[in-house]
């Protein structure tokens, strides 16, 4: 997207209809289209009598033939995905997907189904429609192989659904002017294009043909990508009620893989572009049980680490799921350079994959036996994820001089020292095993009881205690409230963290970064008073255990271990989360082979040294 185009729309992405003005006008003027009676698109034409919006769309054309861009068509569809809100964007999940994938999906679907020669009749739809490609796709397919008319195909066999009115509003905008385009003007096309959620939308009460039909035939799409914790609550409520979401905390995309397969008829497909993680997460428990049980005929194309869309950093993979049982789940990792019309993909058995675990299709066998070795590394470590005060920038801070009895946070606000303690970022730890360049101040609003239990300061000491600490907080209490979406009112006091994990103490802790490559760095502390947000930690009353764990992290067998189940990152990054981590089996060394890995600082030979016993 060039900077002065988003810029200038930038400027008016909340004026809906006057954003579908400037760029169907657009469209039509540099693409000389003739439009003679389709009464929606001449509605939006601006012309010399519009005034501002005549001047509007001059600069806009302007701008457009500065950077000498092509207006074409698949441009407007980009643009008109763009100006999105990015509030909007947040909370359902919009994101505009790439014409290649589009193509290539749809026209793997059609070319899956068992009943093709039937595709004049077929009913498709997108269920989370954005601003209608898919559904441009799909018609354009159905055209070009029965040369059945645009009018018919949206009045017959094309059909959307989502949750924003302005979206279904520029797919009509989008279908309509792909029609006239193509030769098909007609003055009101008839669309099967509601607003709703799809989390509570009935197709069969809405529409008679999906009632006479009992189902779709194709299911296309790119499902919402919303994490759990930018739902509200009406849609945390809706998502509860899908089977597919009954563990962990489900992102939005995954029951969309149920409701799209539920209202499929006998044999169709359904094919996603969709976040990835369902494959191994915790969050994906629920899909993966649910496709276990169902025998769900299914195909994964896994693009990894590669980067799919432009604007989100997101992990993605195609799915395609056809309405037949099957006891094999097929497998592909890829690039998207290599996607082609035939795959020979890897098969795995349902009955060898684990729905609770995860499925793990890389180094099945080596991971199995590594689980069954000594006892599990979850079993003797305390591993946890760092400090999460969920506004970092207010309680975290690198004093920029100091006293005998305060910090000072700037060169206007000191804090005391005694409520202050030290912290480090253990991400930072990918780079540089050695803390100390890296130790900051965090505000510990805690105190610890005689068995060495953390507890809250009250409000009423807290203000005494530390004045000059409590100020800065007050003044900064309209932003801690707006943590976790305004929920701070659950915490015990305003001033609290948002969570309380990793606040007890421990005499001994390894710290290590929660994503991190082959070469990663651990550290052990034996400074009970230091902690650690933004990564992890294992942490143990006994040095010697941690001192075989780091030298375990540091061996080609962890890596091969933790490159086969963990969900993997750019840059051949990998999560060391725990749920990722906690099955390795730590085989149960005698006490002078302890002492040898302890002492032996040679990486060769430990790797030789562990090799004998995980080969």
């Amino acid at each position: 997207m060039n900077q002065k185009i988003f810029n200038y729309l930038k400027k008016y992405n909340k004026e809906v209809f006057l954003v579908n003005r400037l760029l169907v006008s657009t469209y039509v003027y540099l693409n000389n289209l003739k439009v003679n009676n389709n009464k929606k698109i001449l509605k939006l034409i601006i012309c010399e009598q519009d005034g501002d919006e005549y001047k509007f769309l001059k600069e806009f054309m302007i701008l457009v033939e500065e950077v000498k861009r092509d207006f074409t068509y698949e441009y407007l569809l980009e643009l008109f995905e763009f100006v999105i809100s990015p509030s909007d964007k947040l909370v359902n999940g919009a994101v505009y997907t790439p014409k290649d994938i589009r193509e290539f999906i749809t026209y793997e679907a059609f070319k899956q189904h068992d009943n093709i020669a039937d595709v004049r009749n077929f009913k498709i739809a997108d269920i989370s429609c954005g601003c209608g490609g898919f559904l441009i796709n799909a018609s354009k397919y159905i055209n070009k192989t029965t040369g059945k008319p645009y009018k018919e195909i949206y009045r017959e066999n094309i059909f959307g659904l989502d949750i924003q009115s302005y979206s279904i509003e520029r797919s009509e905008i989008l279908l309509s002017l792909f029609a006239i385009k193509h030769g098909g003007e007609d003055e009101e096309f008839e669309f099967n294009l509601y607003c709703a959620d799809s989390l509570e939308f009935d197709w069969y009460k809405e529409n008679t043909q999906i009632r006479t039909s009992n189902g779709f035939d194709i299911i296309l799409g790119n499902p919402p990508y919303v994490c759990s914790r930018n739902m509200d609550k009406k849609t945390k409520t809706l998502i509860s009620k899908w089977s597919t979401c009954e563990t962990g905390h489900p992102d939005l995309y995954i029951p969309f893989f149920q409701i799209g397969f539920d209202l499929l008829r006998p044999n169709g497909i359904l094919g996603y572009i969709t976040v990835n993680s369902f494959i191994k997460s915790l969050n994906g428990r629920g899909a993966r049980s649910y496709f276990h049980e169902k025998q769900v005929d299914l195909k994964i194309i896994d693009f990894e680490d590669e980067q799919i869309f432009r604007s989100r950093t997101t992990y993605t993979s195609i799915c395609f799921l056809s309405k037949r049982q099957s006891d094999t789940v097929r497998y592909l990792p890829l690039k998207k350079s290599q996607l082609k019309d035939n795959f020979k993909y890897h098969e795995y058995l349902y009955s060898e994959l684990s729905a609770q675990n995860g499925w793990y299709f890389k180094n099945k066998t080596l991971v199995e036996k590594i689980e069954t070795i000594g006892t599990p590394l979850g079993n003797i470590y305390n591993t946890k994820s760092g400090i999460a005060t969920l506004k970092n920038s207010i309680y975290i801070f690198k004093p920029v001089k100091e006293t005998l009895k305060y910090y000072y946070i700037d060169t206007n606000t000191k804090v005391e020292k005694e409520i202050c303690k030290n912290v480090v970022n253990s991400n930072l730890l990918i780079k540089n095993e050695q803390v100390d360049s890296f130790i900051e101040k965090i505000i510990f609003p805690y105190d610890y009881d005689e068995k060495n239990q953390f507890f809250i300061i009250p409000e009423e000491k807290l203000s005494k205690k530390y004045p000059n600490a409590y100020e800065y907080l007050l003044k900064n209490k309209h932003v801690l409230s707006l943590r976790d979406k305004g929920q701070g009112k659950n915490y015990p006091y305003w001033y609290a963290f948002g969570r309380n994990q990793s606040l007890e103490k421990s005499k001994y802790k390894l710290l290590f970064p929660q994503l991190a490559r082959k070469d990663f760095k651990s550290y052990i502390s034996d400074d009970e008073n230091l902690y650690f947000y933004n990564g992890m930690a294992a942490m143990s009353n006994n040095l010697e255990d941690l001192q075989i764990l780091n030298k375990i992290f540091m061996s080609d067998i962890f890596w091969k271990y933790v490159s086969s189940i963990s969900k993997n990152y750019s840059s051949n990054y990998f999560s060391l989360g725990r749920n990722y981590i906690k099955k390795f089996g730590v085989y149960n060394f005698t006490e002078e082979q302890k002492k040898y890995i302890i002492n032996e600082n040679d990486f060769l030979r430990i790797n030789i040294f562990f090799n004998k016993f995980y080969s």
